[in-house]
């Protein structure tokens, strides 16, 4: 059985009480509850993360076959740690207001925004795709930061780290100076670390 620990420091049903899933934080009176209601967990060596449309949030799968690939994150998990996917947009927000999701291990969050390619492939309509990316966890790190502060807790106490990360498919170039920018900017707005691809290993 996972060690859901993590729930008690995340403090979820006091921080986000009021956020309009109210309805929702009232069926968890248990730990195991949160597993039925917000996240999934997985404890396996490696793991595939995609944006399902049937389910409406991000799941973990064990088989690719047939997964669109512009949304499927490989996670490498070599010391075999307990995983924790934490369902956020669509879930504890409005669809499409937040990130996709985040990715909890030990006291660690990695916030996960996955876009599609461009249909054109045209510079504009990527550089526009990765605008929407880094605005969206942007977004989400700030709201996060702005509920656990009007509790008195600081965000980075809660957690060791947190870092975020836009999964687009391999045919996107990587390290492109627009990427870059978009680096730049979204650490001077939020002091994350943000990262492009589509693999994540674990340490």
């Amino acid at each position: 059985m996972p060690d859901f620990s993590i729930f008690n420091n995340l403090s979820i049903k006091t921080v986000f009480i009021g956020q309009g899933i109210d309805s929702l934080l009232a069926q968890i009176n248990t730990e195991q509850d949160y597993m039925i209601a917000l996240f999934d967990s997985e404890k396996r060596g490696v793991i595939w993360i995609t944006d399902d449309v049937t389910a409406g949030h991000c799941v973990f799968v064990s088989d690719t076959y047939g997964v669109n690939k512009d949304k499927l994150l490989k996670v490498f998990n070599p010391n075999i740690k307990t995983l924790f996917l934490w369902h956020i947009d669509g879930v504890m927000f409005t669809k499409y207001s937040k990130c996709d999701c985040a990715l909890l291990h030990d006291r660690l969050m990695h916030l996960i925004e996955f876009k599609a390619n461009a249909k054109n492939e045209s510079d504009d309509s990527i550089q526009a795709n990765y605008e929407k990316a880094s605005e969206q966890l942007a977004l989400t790190f700030e709201k996060f930061e702005e509920l656990y502060k009007n509790h008195g807790q600081d965000i980075f106490r809660v957690f060791d780290d947190i870092d975020a990360m836009i999964v687009f498919d391999r045919t996107v170039p990587q390290d492109d100076a627009y990427q870059k920018n978009i680096v730049s900017k979204f650490s001077n707005r939020t002091l994350l670390k943000l990262s492009f691809g589509n693999e994540l290993k674990i340490e």
